[in-house]
Order: structure tokens, then sequence, then C-alpha cells
């Protein structure tokens, strides 16, 4: 994830001919997943499970908070 971000700022990633991707977090980060939540910080992050995958964030909490807005696919929550 960008370490700047506005509220409202959108990422998306679509798996195409890959094995995977990750969306890795920058420190005080966090990303929520339905009812789950990344590990806050560096640790914390998510992946695709397939190709095919794909996954639409959007910024919540400037620099900090995102939000799945949208994904295809098992996506894996650490």
């Amino acid at each position: 994830l960008p370490t700047t971000a506005y509220v409202g700022d959108t990422i998306a990633v679509t798996l195409y001919g890959g094995t995977s991707f990750t969306v890795k977090q920058n420190a005080s980060q966090s990303i929520q997943y339905g009812s789950q939540v990344t590990t806050t910080g560096t640790g914390g992050s998510i992946a695709s499970s397939a190709n095919g995958n794909s996954i639409t964030l959007e910024c919540v909490v400037a620099n900090n908070g995102w939000v799945v807005t949208s994904s295809i696919g098992n996506l894996l929550v650490t």
C-alpha cells in the first residue's frame, strides 16, 4: 500500500496469468476484509490464492485504514 493515501483513494489488483499477488502494508496500516482485519503494520497483508483473483481497496482513514470493497476468489488475510 502507499504510505500516503487520502480518504476515497482506491487501489485495484487482478491476477491474470500469474501464480499469486500480495498486498503488503506499511507501519500503522490495516485492511478490513468483511469481518476479518489484517495484523496492523508491516506484518499484515492480503494475498491471492489462485489465478483470476482480484481485489479493490478503498482508503477510509487517511494513510492507514483500508477496506476491501470488492473481491473475487478466496483471499488470504494475515
